[in-house]
């Protein structure tokens, strides 16, 4: 169905040099291009000269059909079908697109943050919460399975659990020989994990005590922060879920552009047009010009 934005008809005929009843009259259902081809035939000067201005001029655009108007825009674009919908969202800004984010309940929020890259779901969480209080908030079976990563390595494991605290240290003897650490030779514990293969190893990291586990994973992360992505999409989207959502969206800036895309385009028809209204005007009018001039009838009915 076509759309009327505010006094188009008059404003268009006014560009033409010519009345809105003879704009009715003489061209009917003709489209906007066919009406200035024609008057331009006619040696209609203002029609020549608005082709000119409507076919290289944004600025001539965006004044004709009053695209500063975000109204106007949103017409214009829940107009369109999905896939020239879609092609809008490049040009919005992140914060533009994280407005979006609000359409969404919560919980769809976090499904789809399942299968966000887990980089950028870690830089999400780093965003939302506090080094330390991301550590803290691992559960035991997410420590386990830290350990059991492909990509951890044994030596810098071994590294890391020497530079423990004298306090942590201690509780790591204790717990996996049962004796005081005060009685226990350290250096004959460390010489025999140094030659488990790398699968003992790492079994037997998953099942050493959860607070020596836990400052193992605060010092590999502080120093080589990658090791946070050796955890899963679950283990954060679960410290997301602790947040209101509208906490919880904030910190979801630090997706990419083209992860916030790919959410947004689930959002239905007409809440995605209001997202995507909100691109700058003159970006929208060079979007029309290039090869989507046709939209444009649907802002007017002749």
């Amino acid at each position: 169905m076509a759309i009327i934005i505010d006094n188009n008809i008059r404003r268009f005929a006014d560009a033409l040099n010519i009345t809105s009843s003879r704009l009715n009259k003489d061209y009917g259902l003709s489209t906007i291009d066919e009406i200035i081809e024609s008057e331009a035939e006619k040696g209609n000067y203002s029609a020549v000269r608005l082709a000119q201005r409507y076919a290289s001029s944004p600025e001539k655009l965006i004044k004709l059909f009053r695209l500063t108007n975000v109204e106007n825009r949103f017409s214009l674009i829940r107009a369109m079908d999905d896939n020239t919908r879609e092609k809008l969202l490049p040009f919005l800004e992140k914060e533009e697109l994280l407005m979006g984010m609000y359409f969404f309940k919560q919980e769809a929020l976090l499904r789809m943050l399942m299968y966000v890259d887990i980089e950028e779901l870690v830089a999400v969480a780093l965003e939302a919460f506090p080094f330390q209080q991301i550590i803290m908030m691992f559960k035991e079976e997410d420590l386990a399975k830290f350990f059991l990563h492909d990509d951890i390595e044994k030596n810098f494991v071994l590294e890391q659990l020497k530079k423990m605290p004298p306090e942590m240290m201690e509780k790591f003897l204790e717990s996996i020989t049962g004796q005081p650490a005060g009685r226990v030779d350290a250096k004959e514990i460390f010489k025999n994990l140094e030659e488990l293969s790398d699968d003992k190893f790492k079994k037997f990291m998953s099942m050493v005590d959860t607070s020596v586990q836990r400052q193992l994973v605060f010092q590999m992360s502080k120093e080589k922060p990658e090791h946070l992505c050796f955890f899963e999409n679950k283990s954060y989207v679960e410290m997301l879920n602790t947040l209101m959502k509208n906490d919880m969206i904030k910190p979801m800036i630090m997706l990419s552009q083209e992860t916030m895309i790919d959410m947004l385009i689930n959002l239905t028809p007409e809440l995605l047009s209001v997202v995507a209204a909100q691109i700058d005007e003159k970006k929208f009018a060079v979007f029309l010009q290039d090869g989507h001039m046709e939209l444009l009838e649907s802002a007017m009915i002749m």
